[in-house]
Formats: C-alpha cells, sequence, structure tokens
C-alpha cells in the first residue's frame, strides 16, 4: 500500500510542476516543444512506477517455474504400474485373439537413473492343458516386441 501512495504522490508533484509551468510558457515560441516534453514527464511519472512493479512480480515469478528434474518416487512407481499394466492388458488381448488364455503374466521392467524403460520382460505361466501353445505364445509375445520366458504350471 506504501508503494501505491509514493505513486499518487509522485503523479500529483509531476502534475503539480507540468501546470506551473505551462502558466509560465503560454506566449513562448517554443510552446508545442515545452508541452510535447511537459507531456512525456507526466506519462513517465505514471508509467516508471508500473514498470517497476511488474519488473518485481516478474523476479517473483522466477522461483515457481524451477524444476529440480527428479521425479518424485511415488510417481516413478505409478508410471511403472501403469506401463506394466498397460502391457499385460496388451498380451492378453494377443493371446486371447489366438484362444490362449495364460494362468499367470508377470512384467518386470528395467529402469535407468533417468527414470526411462530400457527393457521389458514377461515371465507367462500357462496351464497344463496349453502346453503344446508355448511355441506359439513365445511367437506372439516376440512379435509385440517383448521378451518372454513362457512355463507351464503344476
Amino acid at each position: 500500500m506504501d508503494e501505491l501512495a509514493k505513486w499518487a504522490a509522485g503523479i500529483c508533484i509531476s502534475s503539480a510542476v507540468v501546470c506551473m509551468t505551462e502558466m509560465f510558457i503560454s506566449d513562448m515560441k517554443l510552446e508545442k516543444t515545452v508541452r510535447y516534453v511537459l507531456g512525456g514527464l507526466m506519462l513517465c511519472s505514471v508509467i516508471v512506477p508500473i514498470g517497476s512493479v511488474i519488473g518485481e512480480f516478474k523476479a517473483d515469478m522466477g522461483s515457481v517455474g524451477e524444476f529440480s528434474g527428479e521425479i518424485p518416487q511415488e510417481i516413478a512407481e505409478q508410471k511403472i504400474e501403469y506401463v506394466q499394466r498397460e502391457i499385460k492388458g496388451l498380451i492378453e488381448k494377443n493371446l486371447g485373439g489366438e484362444n490362449i488364455f495364460p494362468a499367470g503374466i508377470e512384467i518386470s521392467m528395467d529402469i535407468d537413473e533417468d527414470n526411462c524403460i530400457n527393457m521389458v520382460k514377461a515371465d507367462i505361466v500357462l496351464s497344463r492343458g496349453d502346453i503344446s501353445k508355448v511355441s506359439a505364445v513365445k511367437e506372439i509375445i516376440r512379435g509385440l516386441g517383448i521378451e518372454c520366458n513362457v512355463s507351464v504350471s503344476g
């Protein structure tokens, strides 16, 4: 609030100076030039304080947009769970299209220090009745670009 009072006082003082100067120059040859200069003075007395306030605001906003580049652990874990769920769904969809319904699917991923997924591996467990489909499962999963291990349960 103190800044606003200073700004208003500056405008009032500038106005008083402009008015007094205009009274003294009423019959001079340079009247238009002096009025132009006085108009610039009034304009500066209004704009310069606003510019300093905006500059301070920009300086304060500079710290808001900083990002350390590290993803919080909870978000990284949620990303991993989401990707595993999506890959599992993709595998189930592709195997289901061939009437192969695995007893279990486990997805393992290798995450590097930049939180990027480097490798995806699927461990697929088939029931004893699907023992003849092991090679078909491997072919389908490798066709998706996923490394896989296929085993048969009990």
